[in-house]
């Protein structure tokens, strides 16, 4: 974590001095140099060697960068040896290119392919993704058939993902879903009707109720009681419906018992004041 804070910050004490000179690019060529050659493990272990004399490690950079970068370059390249910060070369070139492409508009796209792009694709996705981001852009191209056609695209935090691969998975996903419980395409609410009582035919409203199982409150024809007025209407669920075309189960009457007569007093009528006497006797 340090050592990428401290290579940000040579890289904007670089990037500085450059946009104030006027020589942004040539610094930018420079730090690839040095960082080429820093990158070297065997140059980089006779750097990092204690017993070399620094005048040695000083003489080996002016050998191999004089003619190859320019002076304030070599100035830099020489500090990092002087404090041992050679290793860092890499990263401050790449923190130097992203302050650079920030500067001059520049996007780096890592777009993957099955197949290497010819000329024409390679300029169609350049054109697609500047239009998108409105910058240059700058591809870095890879090849990966597993991906089956198509192609992938990175810009930044950015994924554009448009692989043949990409797209079979959603399609599965959307079968899958579908075939497992996906929108609802109204076949449900036909199936149980529009209260959501299955069974029930779509378009029976409640008039009908005495064809569909509800409760029944007389004959089709009348709407009395069975058993004539005033008798209490008192059935069952599990009797069959009358008439023969109805296949469902429905109420059946009960069997209608008499009504008692009050008993006959000493007089011979029948009131029921004769029995509350009887009684209090």
């Amino acid at each position: 974590m340090q050592r990428g804070v401290t290579a940000r910050r040579y890289a904007e004490a670089v990037f500085q001095i450059g946009v104030e000179q006027g020589t942004v690019d040539r610094w930018r060529d420079d730090l690839h140099a040095i960082a080429e050659y820093f990158g070297n493990k065997r140059l980089l272990f006779v750097l990092r060697e204690p017993k070399i004399p620094a005048q040695r490690k000083e003489q080996v950079v002016r050998d191999l960068l004089a003619d190859k970068v320019q002076p304030e370059a070599l100035n830099l390249a020489l500090l990092l040896v002087e404090r041992e910060l050679t290793p860092l070369a890499p990263a401050i070139s790449q923190a130097f290119d992203q302050r650079y492409n920030d500067y001059k508009g520049i996007a780096i796209a890592q777009v993957t392919t099955a197949m290497p792009l010819d000329e024409g694709l390679r300029a169609q996705i350049r054109q697609q993704l500047a239009q998108l981001t409105g910058k240059q852009i700058q591809l870095q191209e890879r090849v990966n058939p597993t991906i089956l056609g198509g192609a992938i695209a990175q810009v930044g935090d950015t994924l554009i993902d448009g692989s043949l691969r990409r797209r079979f998975e959603l399609l599965r996903q959307q079968i899958v879903t579908g075939a497992m419980g996906g929108p609802d395409d109204g076949t449900l609410a036909a199936v149980l009707g529009p209260d959501g009582a299955a069974g029930q035919p779509a378009g029976t409203d409640g008039a009908d109720a005495g064809a569909g199982g509800g409760p029944v409150t007389g004959p089709a024809t009348g709407g009395e009681p069975a058993g004539g007025p005033g008798t209490p209407d008192r059935r069952t669920e599990m009797a069959p419906r009358s008439g023969a075309d109805s296949a469902h189960l429905g109420p059946r009457p009960q069997p209608q018992r008499p009504a008692r007569q009050p008993r006959p007093d000493a007089g011979g009528n029948h009131s029921a004041s004769g029995r509350n006497k009887r009684r209090r006797r």
